[in-house]
Formats: C-alpha cells, sequence, structure tokens
C-alpha cells in the first residue's frame, strides 16, 4: 500500500509571513519528501485598520505561497476580509469554509489520483465569528459534516482544517469522525499545541496547529490590545491600526504520514 506525505500549515500572518513561507517551502517539500502541501492563510493580508476585519488574503500572497509549491490554501473566519475576496476564491487551489451560506468559491477540494488522492475540507465553527467579523454565519458543524459525509464528494484520504477556537471542540470533533478522515488540524488561536496524536481509529489529530510568520506578542503574531480593550469593555475607537509583531519567523505545522486513507505517523514541524 502507498504511503503519501502531507504537511499542514498553521495561520499566514501578514505578507511578509507569506513571502518568508513560499520562498521556504520548496526547501521543506525537498527535506520532508512531501506529497501535498496545506497551507491556511486567513490572516495573510492586511487590508484594514482592525484585526477583527482587517486580515484575509489578496492576489499577491496567494501567488506566493503557490509560486512556492502550496497546493491547497484554507481559511477561516477572516477569509472575507479585504477588497479581493472574490478573486481570491477563484483560485483553483483555494478552499474557503464549506459551512456558510456563499456562492463563491468551495468548501472541499480533490487533487491526484490512485493511491494519492487528497481531498481537502475546510469548516468554520460558529464560536469562531465574533464581533465586527465579516464572515457569514456558520451552520452548524456536526450538521454540516454529516451532509458532506452522504454526499460522495469525500475521496481518498481526507484532511479537515477545522478554525475554531476551541480544543475541546477540535477533540470532540476528531474523536466523532476518528476512522472516517485521514486527520483533523485545528487553525484559529495563532498558538500552536504541543502534541499530535493518532486516534484509536487511524485519525492523525493536532489541537491548533499554531502559526508562519513573526509570532511576538505572546504569539498572536500582532498586538492584540484592540482584542485587550473590547474584552475589558472599554473603549477602542482612539486605538491606532493594529501592528503586526516584530522578530524571528516561526513555523507551526504537522506532517501526517497516509496509507489506505488513514495516517500512520504524525509529527509537529515547529521550525525557524
Amino acid at each position: 500500500m502507498e504511503q503519501m506525505r502531507v504537511m499542514t500549515v498553521g495561520d499566514v500572518v501578514g505578507p511578509e509571513a507569506a513571502a518568508w513561507l513560499g520562498a521556504r517551502l520548496p526547501e521543506l517539500r525537498a527535506e520532508y519528501e512531501l506529497d501535498w502541501i496545506v497551507v491556511n492563510a486567513e490572516n495573510a493580508a492586511v487590508t484594514g485598520p482592525l484585526p477583527q476585519n482587517g486580515f484575509g488574503t489578496t492576489r499577491k500572497e496567494l501567488d506566493a505561497l503557490i509560486a512556492g509549491g502550496a497546493d491547497v490554501i484554507t481559511g477561516g473566519n477572516h477569509s472575507w476580509d479585504g477588497p479581493e475576496v472574490a478573486e481570491s476564491f477563484a483560485y483553483p487551489q483555494v478552499v474557503r469554509p464549506l459551512n456558510v451560506r456563499e456562492t463563491r468559491g468551495k468548501g472541499v477540494l480533490t487533487l491526484g489520483e490512485g493511491d494519492r488522492t487528497l481531498t481537502v475540507v475546510n469548516l468554520l465553527s460558529p464560536g469562531a465569528v465574533g464581533k465586527g467579523c465579516l464572515a457569514p454565519a456558520p451552520t452548524d458543524l456536526w450538521d454540516a459534516w454529516t451532509e458532506l459525509a452522504g454526499s460522495g464528494l469525500l475521496r481518498g484520504a481526507v484532511v479537515v482544517d477545522l478554525h475554531s477556537g476551541s480544543p475541546s471542540e477540535k477533540a470532540w470533533f476528531s474523536g466523532a469522525v476518528d476512522g472516517q478522515v485521514a486527520a483533523v488540524v485545528g487553525t484559529h488561536t495563532h498558538d500552536g499545541t504541543i502534541h499530535a496524536h493518532l486516534l484509536p481509529g487511524g485519525t492523525g489529530f493536532v489541537a491548533e496547529l499554531g502559526m508562519a510568520g513573526r509570532s511576538g506578542f505572546s504569539g498572536y503574531g500582532f498586538d492584540p490590545i484592540h482584542f485587550v480593550k473590547e474584552f475589558r469593555g472599554e473603549d477602542t475607537s482612539s486605538l491606532p491600526p493594529f501592528q503586526l509583531a516584530t522578530g524571528d519567523f516561526t513555523l507551526g505545522a504537522a506532517i501526517f504520514d497516509i496509507a489506505g486513507g488513514l495516517t500512520t505517523s504524525v509529527v509537529r514541524v515547529d521550525a525557524d
């Protein structure tokens, strides 16, 4: 039974990070002998002054990642930020959250053939859509998954990018689909979890991949002062535009070895 190797990368934060990761992907593909690379890039662009709705992805960042070898680019609650939503969704490599009412783009993408067939699904937790967010309201995760599972669209090895702020929600979802999919990876919070799990049924699980870019500011990749003041109930109207982090680059990722549609090995990749 032929085995394939898939690397999944957490949220790319900022245009500089997209350029940095795009330049590194050929090296990573060769070093780890990767068949497929899946990158979450919902934070790759800066399109406005507020972190609640000023991220997103534009063609510039997508082109840099694709030129480097990203096979699939997933999103999340920030997929609707910025002026190039329709253009971004039109890229063949781009997947946006499936469980929303949206006619543009797609929530599922299948690549390859035979033993190297990979299907990537992007799901968005309702809890990840906060105040000021531009994303459409997501439908129930389990209802969306159940409908998809019966649609005939899932072929080969299935990797799910679950964009959620709750480690428990991601853990419960991965347990519910254990043995049905090759991997469930969590994105959204930027601060990567340590462990990579191989569940009893053969599903690989990482609760939070982390981020790609200059981490800084407690691992967010940007100054969270807008969210901090909002949390305190304080006025944020006088704050300047949010700032991206400085400092060293970090890469939060995981590699899954997959055979027969299930994971045989999963390891974390946390490289500078």
